[in-house]
């Protein structure tokens, strides 16, 4: 009897999403302000038509539609496996194609009133849909090759849009330098794929986690291809010292850059979850990206909050966040890095499309001064959330002492919960006010909690499960998670009263400058390719003084 489980439906709609939006860049534009509209409007509705796809291939699945779906498989020389046009069919999928879906349309509607006027705005919308189909075809692929060469197209097509307006200056140096990054990310994922389907023979997702957890040791080349994986989710993720191009790709429309935070710098985060069970299994190689992932969160969260600009403070705060994010990756947290992928994506996007009415939030009254935080109240505080977390994550069924990673969440969590609390000593030091700040804190990691506990349940058979063994290695990451947010929470309450003065404005100065480290990788990035920077400069000049205004080279 033939069941729906036996049908590939919900790979089918899953494979016609970037078709969809592919198939709505290929027409080309037409000379004029209506032929433009018109074309604005097909990505539209193409956006709109790959969401219904990706909401009904949802409904599929959950009722029984999971059958893998392979359309056309192109063998590869020194049988390393295949390029397989193949669509992953699970949990992990439904959820990012949902999301990316969701987060294409609303940019793209919210760019037609954006970009009205623009003569450059059906350029723009062919390069949005390029860029979406072929992040969609990364999003949705079953296969490593796949998933590199979509990670490829996705790059090529998002530097066209980053460079929308060619004149600026400050985009083409951020542009080149996220090419050099982009670019050594893309070799190192190439390199990877090619030593994986030499020792595999396969290069599907399942077939290398299979392969992995079969595994009592591995070789060499396999060593060096977990590696190659972390550095290059640690490129594509803009992780110090390499995040310099994140921070100054703000020259482009803001859709581009709500596109880009909310979306394509997750690919990093997205090959780790891809193959985190080859990563798990190989071991030390996620140790590599918790040490980077917790130095960028320390050091962007330092960063930005000396940033004056709106742009410059989110593109910052993506970089901690992003940082954070890896740290969960590294300390074997998968669900937990999904959970917070998912939210901070639509977080980000709706605070770039939202971002020109921040000015407007700063001119409300400000807050009466707060109240300084003696260090016998904040160490207080600060034992207390960690008995009520503990408490909450002991009656919620968090096996803390199964899986010492959550040693390190219970603790930022309750660090989180202080600063609820000690916030609201600060403001409004009444008992009453005090109390409902604690129940709120409460309600949320609570919250938190369950949150975690439902996408393990959900997600738990597509990515790799909590390490359960505790090595020295290991506790040392987990210790040095905690100290580090500590610090954090320290320096952010009574810390701050011994920097003052002179001390306080110099490392103010220091931060606000982001430690200097960008400043020598754009001196680095600039000896590498400075005929290139200075050919598209030139080229912007003769463009310019032949041409009018609105006219660009492209």
């Amino acid at each position: 009897m033939t069941t729906l489980t036996n049908w590939p439906i919900a790979g089918a709609l899953l494979a016609l999403m970037p078709l969809l939006l592919l198939g709505a860049a290929i027409p080309a534009t037409g000379a004029g302000v209506e032929a433009a509209r018109r074309y604005r409007q097909r990505v539209r509705w193409a956006a709109i038509g790959a969401l219904g796809l990706a909401i009904v291939a949802a409904i599929a699945f959950l009722a029984g539609s999971r059958a893998p779906l392979t359309i056309a498989a192109l063998p590869l020389p020194s049988d390393i496996g295949a390029l397989a046009l193949s669509i992953q069919v699970d949990q992990l999928t439904m959820a990012l194609a949902v999301l990316v879906a969701l987060v294409v349309t609303l940019i793209a509607r919210y760019s037609e009133k954006y970009l009205d006027g623009d003569p450059q705005q059906a350029r723009f919308f062919r390069l949005l849909a390029l860029t979406a189909g072929f992040f969609l075809l990364v999003v949705i692929s079953a296969n490593l090759a796949l998933f590199t060469l979509g990670i490829i197209l996705t790059g090529f097509s998002l530097h066209k849009m980053l460079l929308f307006y060619p004149d600026r200056p400050r985009a083409v140096m951020a542009t080149h330098k996220k090419s050099l990054f982009s670019r050594t990310a893309d070799a190192c994922l190439v390199a990877a794929t090619i030593l994986i389907g030499q020792q595999v023979g396969s290069l599907q997702f399942d077939a290398i986690a299979e392969w992995a957890n079969a595994q009592d040791g591995m070789p060499v080349g396999m060593h060096a291809a977990a590696f190659l994986i972390v550095l290059a989710a640690i490129l594509k993720s803009a992780q110090f010292p390499f995040h310099g191009w994140l921070l100054q790709v703000m020259e482009a429309p803001t859709p581009v850059s709500a596109l880009m935070h909310a979306g394509i710098v997750y690919s990093g985060a997205i090959i780790v979850l891809r193959t985190s069970e080859f990563l798990l299994a190989q071991g030390s190689a996620l140790y590599l990206l918790a040490i980077v992932g917790l130095a960028t969160l320390v050091i962007a969260s330092l960063v930005m909050l000396t940033q004056t600009a709106v742009k410059s403070s989110l593109a910052w705060s993506t970089t901690g966040q992003l940082g954070f994010m890896l740290l969960e990756l590294g300390l074997g947290l998968f669900a937990l890095a999904l959970l917070h992928l998912i939210g901070h994506s639509l977080y980000k996007a709706h605070a770039f499309l939202a971002a020109g009415s921040i000015p407007d939030q700063l001119r409300q009254p400000k807050p009466a001064a707060r109240r300084r935080i003696r260090i016998g109240t904040w160490l207080l505080t600060i034992v207390a959330s960690l008995a009520l977390t503990t408490a909450l994550a002991a009656i919620l069924g968090l096996q803390v002492s199964h899986e010492p990673a959550l040693i390190a969440l219970v603790a930022i969590v309750a660090l989180a919960v202080a600063q609820l609390v000690l916030k609201a000593i600060t403001v409004a030091p009444s008992g009453a006010g005090i109390a409902r700040a604690i129940a709120v804190a409460a309600v949320m990691a609570a919250v938190y909690f369950l949150l975690h506990e439902a996408f393990v349940t959900l997600f738990g058979s597509t990515v790799a499960a909590i390490p359960d063994t505790l090595t020295p290695a290991y506790g040392l990451m987990l210790a040095l998670t905690t100290i580090s947010f500590l610090f954090l929470a320290w320096l952010q309450g009574p810390g701050r009263d011994h920097f003052n003065g002179s001390g306080r404005k110099g490392l103010f100065v220091h931060l606000y400058n982001g430690l200097y480290v960008d400043l020598l990788v754009e001196r680095a990035a600039h000896r590498l390719w400075p005929h290139k920077v200075g050919q598209h400069r030139s080229q912007h000049d003769v463009v310019k003084t032949q041409t009018p205004a609105t006219t660009t080279p492209y």
